[in-house]
């Protein structure tokens, strides 16, 4: 944390609001916005960006932590905590994903464990189960292991909901499944939210699903077959249900780059979630690695490749790449761009974001960044992160 009495003056364009050039902190509190230059230390350029913090709803794992491993500990997730944070990403919310009933109900307490702690009590608000009531079909699956595809019962999500101690978020499900409708029921009732994702499911069973409570379409246009009828399939309704939120992962992998701006202009500003869906590969070097019992090629863009085929497994790109890409590829403003990875998953979700924008006598929470020149954002682009008062980078 800044030392008491020491400023520090950061000159920038606050996203949306471009009458604000300079910020003054004090012992980490903003104590000035102005208008004007003032002396003392900077951070940032003249072309620099204050913006809003993150809030990335999927994150699987990074730098080698695969929130996936049987031998999971609380070290390894306060580590994966402060990586992120370094990033922009003030709030996460770990996934896992389909695999063996121990292991999950394993990792779930693990979990729980680490959200008791203060730190990460303030930056993970619960968990993602992604799975295990997901299509058992090649293409919806995605990378999901078949063997632990399993159908929706109460009484298993009870197992893992006892051992989160309660802090299920949110959980993604295939509602084509039989018993999915009671299920998707039974969870809303628990306070869960529900998310449509690695499915096959017909316009029908989509407006069912979303008259019992499902509210989220995980990474639209992912987990999907790779064939389908163009005009009977699940993306259209999907798109078209004003119920559902869709998030997306726009890392330039996942969704081409015409398909990421049309899901924009359908859903709109207010139904898109940016998220990462990052994988323990993510900061690692190119090469082939094993993630979720089988092998994957990551190359040297952070695509992510069942190896052998074009099959992605999950993104090896953080967040805010992917906000400055949806910014540079859809019709969203980049300030629209970083409310869609921010305001508009904590509205949805029930989460509180630090306060925005800055103000005098807040604590600082922003990140400061260089917009990239001609090419994509990277970790050299971020000058200053402060969350809570506390500088992460």
């Amino acid at each position: 944390m800044l030392s008491t009495n020491t400023i520090s003056t950061i000159r920038g364009v606050l996203s949306g609001q471009e009458h604000l050039t300079t910020l003054v902190l004090e012992d980490g509190r903003i104590s000035q916005v102005s208008r004007t230059a003032r002396r003392g230390p900077t951070i940032g350029a003249s072309d620099a960006l204050i913006a809003p913090l993150l809030f990335d709803i999927q994150v699987n794992g990074a730098m080698g932590i695969d929130l996936q491993d049987p031998d999971l500990s609380i070290s390894q997730v306060v580590e994966l905590d402060a990586f992120l944070a370094r990033w922009g990403v003030a709030k996460w919310v770990p996934t896992l994903i389909t695999g063996p009933p121990e292991v999950m109900e394993r990792n779930c307490r693990v979990l729980a464990e680490a959200m008791a702690l203060p730190a990460l009590r303030r930056s993970i608000p619960g968990i993602h189960l992604e799975g295990p009531c997901i299509s058992p079909e090649d293409g919806p699956r995605g990378a999901h292991p078949l063997e632990y595809v399993r159908p929706p019962k109460l009484s298993e999500f009870d197992r893992l909901y006892r051992a989160a101690e309660g802090k299920v978020l949110y959980t993604t499900l295939a509602p084509e499944l039989p018993g999915a409708i009671p299920y998707i029921r039974g969870l809303v009732k628990r306070g869960v939210h529900v998310s449509l994702g690695h499915h096959h499911a017909s316009a029908g069973i989509i407006a069912k699903a979303v008259e019992t409570g499902a509210r989220l379409s995980t990474h639209l246009g992912n987990g999907a077959k790779p064939l389908m009828p163009r005009h009977h399939n699940p993306l259209w309704p999907q798109l078209a249900e004003d119920g559902l939120t869709a998030s997306l992962i726009a890392d330039g992998h996942h969704l081409p780059p015409e398909v990421l701006k049309s899901f924009v202009r359908a859903k709109g500003a207010e139904r898109i979630v940016l998220t990462s869906d990052a994988v323990h590969l993510t900061g690692l070097k190119p090469g082939r690695y094993g993630l979720f019992k089988t092998t994957v090629d990551l190359k040297a863009s952070g695509k992510v490749c069942l190896t052998g085929t074009d099959l992605l497994a999950g993104s090896a790109v953080m967040l805010l790449p992917d906000v400055f890409h949806a910014a540079a590829m859809t019709d969203l403003s980049l300030a629209q761009a970083f409310d869609c990875a921010s305001r508009v998953p904590a509205k949805l979700l029930g989460v509180r974001m630090p306060a925005w924008p800055p103000k005098p006598g807040r604590k600082a929470n922003f990140m400061v960044v260089t917009p990239p020149k001609g090419g994509r954002f990277t970790r050299r682009n971020i000058e200053a992160v402060f969350i809570d008062g506390v500088r992460h980078a």
